[in-house]
C-alpha cells in the first residue's frame, strides 16, 4: 500500500486553485466587455491560451476511475477481446503463439458491478468447477485477507492430466472485490515453473494490484 506524497498533494491543489482562478477571471473579463461592448480579441486569446493547460492536467483528474494495475511479462501481446454489459475479457500470449495454440496464457476479467460476493467464495466456486473439469485437480492458497485495502484471494490451481489430453497445467488465480467491479486475473503454463519463472510469477502477482485514482491509500502507483 502506497502513501499520497505531499508533493502530488500540492500539485493537485494548486492545479484546482488555477482553474478556479482561470474560470473566475473569464467571468469578470465576460462582464466587462458586456458593459462596454467591445471585444479585445487578441488579449483574449491569449488568456484562452494560458488557461488551456490548466484545463488539460485539470481534465486528467476528472479521468478518475477504480482498475487493475498490471503489467504484462515481456513478449505478451493481445490476442483475444470481448466485451458485454457485464464482463469484459483481456486474453494475451507470447509472440509466436496464439489463442489456439500456447504454452503460456495471461487473461484478465472485469465483472461489473458484481461485488457481492467475497474472493473467498469466489474460489471456492472455482475450484469445485475445476475438480468437474480435471478430476483429481490440485490446490494450493497463496493469499488471502486484503491487499491495498481490497479483500483478495489467490491460489494455483494444478491438472495432471487435462481432458484435452495435453501437458500438465498449472493455472495461478488472483480474485479481487473492487467496491465498484469485481477482478480476476489468471496466468496458466503448460508446464511447471522452475525457480526462476515462480519469482516471475510472484512478482505478476504482487505487482498487479487494483487501486483507484480518487481514494487516498488506494492510489495507483505501479510496484
Amino acid at each position: 500500500m502506497t502513501n499520497v506524497s505531499r508533493y502530488d498533494t500540492f500539485v493537485k491543489s494548486r492545479v484546482l486553485d488555477g482553474v478556479g482562478i482561470v474560470l473566475v477571471a473569464t467571468r469578470v473579463l465576460l462582464r466587462q466587455n458586456h458593459r462596454r461592448r467591445v471585444l479585445t480579441g487578441p488579449i483574449s486569446m491569449i488568456r484562452l491560451v494560458l488557461a488551456l493547460p490548466l484545463l488539460t492536467v485539470a481534465t486528467m483528474f476528472a479521468h478518475a476511475e477504480e482498475r487493475m494495475l498490471l503489467t504484462p511479462p515481456k513478449g505478451f501481446k493481445v490476442v483475444a477481446e470481448s466485451s458485454t454489459d457485464k464482463t469484459k475479457t483481456t486474453v494475451l500470449v507470447p509472440q509466436g503463439q496464439s489463442v489456439a495454440n500456447w504454452t503460456e496464457k495471461l487473461s484478465t476479467q472485469v465483472l461489473f458491478k458484481q461485488t457481492d460476493e467475497a474472493p473467498e467464495v469466489f474460489r471456492a466456486r472455482a475450484e469445485k468447477a475445476a475438480l468437474a473439469e480435471c478430476p483429481g485437480a490440485s490446490f494450493e492458497k497463496l493469499k488471502g485477507g486484503t491487499e491495498n485495502l481490497y479483500p483478495v484471494a489467490a491460489w494455483i490451481e494444478t491438472c495432471a492430466k487435462p481432458k484435452d489430453g495435453g501437458a500438465p497445467l498449472q493455472t495461478w488465480t488472483k480474485a479481487v472485490q473492487g467496491r465498484e467491479n469485481f477482478y480476476v486475473l489468471q496466468k496458466s503454463q503448460r508446464y511447471t515453473p522452475g525457480a526462476k519463472q515462480l519469482k516471475a510469477l510472484t512478482k505478476l502477482f504482487d505487482a498487479s494490484r487494483v487501486c483507484d485514482t480518487r481514494v487516498p491509500g488506494q492510489r495507483c502507483q505501479q510496484k
